[in-house]
């Protein structure tokens, strides 16, 4: 009898574990491949970013890497489509910027976009990486560079490249080379100075710091839609101030109280940390960053798999199902799979306005929906005109290489019907 108590015991225990545990479906309607790699173009595409410009239309961009590698090893292009209805058909792809492929060259490729589109009017911010040199060989002399463009139109022209490589760098004296981590600007809900909200996206440097070299991460800031940029909470700016080292590829969001969450890619999961202001109230750069968290050393935290890939981090309006209630939804998208597989999406309820520590933050995850079943790295995603999550990623395709896949996915699918 005691054995049969004890079973009904573990049994009620392990039905009782949260869904961070159990199998996730994965997504059952039909992807749309947007860049298919060894198209009529014969290359390989990458890195997968997408906005929502405030009429609405989709504008995805990705890179087309005639050179089959990163930035450093020859011609990169990038290359865009839209939609117009939430993403049911699609433009042909035009170049936003064409790289010379001229080894040595400033203009030799531009990738690993990250994109945004102002809430308040028709323009967009693009930023890249460029130039002919390998992120891990960059100096100060021969950089890995960062070029920027603008559409003063919802996407259907764009500006010639501008390097503004020696802006960025200037702000970090100790950073020997950086670049912005690809996907998401992120654009505030809460700080507007001027004509526009604020931005923030995040960068990955390799910092001196005491004699060593060091991956370092820092959030960059802009009040100006991207004409000048500040370091959110800076004050060394030797890499000790750094929100987190020894990280890799990060992103940005925005808790609803204006506080800043850093996201930086690790094996088995991501590095957190978070901004508080002061009081953002009276001051929007006055603030400390807290102790950086790995998510996957936090009691229910998100915890992934044998891979280290980077994915988006942002924060949406729902409803409880279970109480009708209105709420807010943080999403973390990542492989979950051993190695670069089974790209998902993982959801926390964010309390309004509340305050929270790194540590805290990086509590109480649930795995939600399995967005792919196969091999598949980078994502990223953006709020539709309709509601649903404009979701863009990367799966392979036959052993093919990745191609660039776009999703359109509601709440519900995301939260396997916990929030709508």
């Amino acid at each position: 009898m005691l054995t049969k108590r004890f079973n009904l015991f573990l049994l009620a225990a392990l039905l009782a574990i949260p869904s961070t545990l159990s199998a996730q479906r994965a997504y059952k309607g039909t992807p749309t491949r947007l860049f298919t790699t060894y198209d009529s173009y014969g290359v390989p595409y990458r890195i997968p970013a997408i906005t929502t410009t405030c009429k609405g239309s989709l504008i995805a961009v990705a890179d087309r890497r005639y050179c089959g590698f990163d930035i450093g090893f020859g011609q990169i292009d990038l290359v865009a489509r839209t939609s117009k209805n939430n993403g049911r058909t699609w433009s042909a792809d035009t170049v936003i910027q064409r790289g010379s492929g001229i080894q040595g060259s400033d203009d030799c490729g531009y990738g690993d976009a990250a994109l945004v589109a102002d809430r308040t009017s028709k323009r967009v911010l693009c930023m890249s990486v460029t130039g002919s040199t390998p992120y891990i060989k960059g100096t100060r002399a021969r950089p890995n560079r960062v070029a920027r463009w603008y559409s003063p139109d919802g996407g259907r022209s764009w500006t010639k490249a501008e390097d503004v490589t020696d802006a960025l760098y200037d702000l970090l004296p100790n950073t020997r080379t950086m670049f912005i981590g690809s996907g998401r600007i992120m654009q505030s809900r809460v700080v507007k100075k001027g004509n526009y909200f604020r931005l923030y996206c995040s960068v990955l440097t390799r910092t001196q710091m005491d004699d060593r070299d060091v991956a370092c991460n820092y959030v960059i800031y802009s009040d100006d839609f991207g004409q000048t940029w500040g370091v959110l909470g800076g004050s060394t700016l030797d890499g000790h101030d750094s929100p987190c080292i020894d990280g890799d590829e990060p992103k940005a969001e925005e808790l609803p109280n204006g506080d800043v969450v850093l996201s930086s890619r690790k094996w088995y999961g991501r590095f957190f940390n978070i901004f508080r202001f002061a009081d953002i109230r009276a001051n929007q750069e006055r603030g400390s960053w807290g102790t950086c968290v790995a998510s996957d050393q936090v009691p229910g935290g998100i915890k992934v798999g044998a891979n280290s890939c980077n994915g988006e981090i942002m924060l949406i309006d729902a409803t409880n199902v279970a109480t009708g209630k209105a709420a807010k939804l943080m999403l973390q998208s990542l492989p979950c799979g051993e190695g670069r597989t089974d790209v998902g999406i993982w959801f926390k309820e964010i309390i309004p306005n509340g305050i929270y520590s790194p540590r805290a933050f990086a509590h109480a995850w649930t795995r939600g929906l399995q967005v792919s079943d196969t091999t598949s790295a980078y994502s990223t995603m953006s709020v539709q005109k309709d509601g649903r999550i404009a979701f863009f990623y990367e799966e392979e395709a036959k052993d093919n290489g990745y191609s660039m896949v776009y999703v359109p996915l509601t709440i519900e699918e995301i939260t396997l019907g916990r929030y709508k």
